[in-house]
């Protein structure tokens, strides 16, 4: 009777740890914001040269496919010249969508002639969007950028034409 009554006490604290609870399982996930920025450097690009007939004028570059962004969500892209020679810089850009973009376009505002400011000034919105860059199968926005700067009028031809970096930056609002 004792080996009986100590195999019943075994069974019921077997059976008593194998219960098992249902539990409702939980899964946390937290999507980070995504931002990517890259700018082309191109192998070669024509400058044209704009005489308005006074006093200013313009070398102009134009550059395809200059900015990319990947944003999941509104961006701004923003711009700052340095100086050339100690002297202000007297430089603007145009901004463009791209012939080769397939992001979306939605939301877009383009700077249009925006003169930038020297580095230590402030810096000048150049694209801003209101929208993600994705379209649901593209992640990417390209971008062209015409670079204007002021140029002295040298008998319809312009000698060492300046170098002035532009730094650009984004960020998410």
């Amino acid at each position: 009777m004792k080996k009986a009554l100590v195999f019943f006490v075994f069974l019921f604290i077997a059976a008593a740890h194998s219960v098992v609870y249902a539990q409702t399982p939980g899964l946390s996930i937290k999507l980070l914001d995504a931002l990517s920025f890259t700018i082309s450097q191109p192998e070669g690009f024509d400058l044209e040269y704009i005489n308005t007939g006074r006093t200013k004028n313009w070398l102009v570059a134009k550059i395809p496919d200059h900015i990319t962004v990947i944003s999941s969500r509104g961006y701004v892209v923003k711009a700052v010249s340095g100086d050339s020679n100690g002297k202000e810089s007297k430089v603007s850009l145009t901004s463009h969508i791209s012939k080769t973009n397939k992001g979306n376009t939605s939301g877009l505002v383009f700077g249009r002639s925006v003169q930038l400011q020297s580095a230590n000034g402030s810096a000048a919105t150049v694209i801003s969007a209101s929208n993600t860059s994705w379209n649901g199968i593209n992640p990417e926005n390209k971008f062209d950028i015409d670079y204007s700067l002021e140029a002295p009028n040298v008998s319809g031809k312009v000698q060492n034409p300046p170098t002035i970096p532009v730094i650009f930056t984004v960020l998410q609002p």
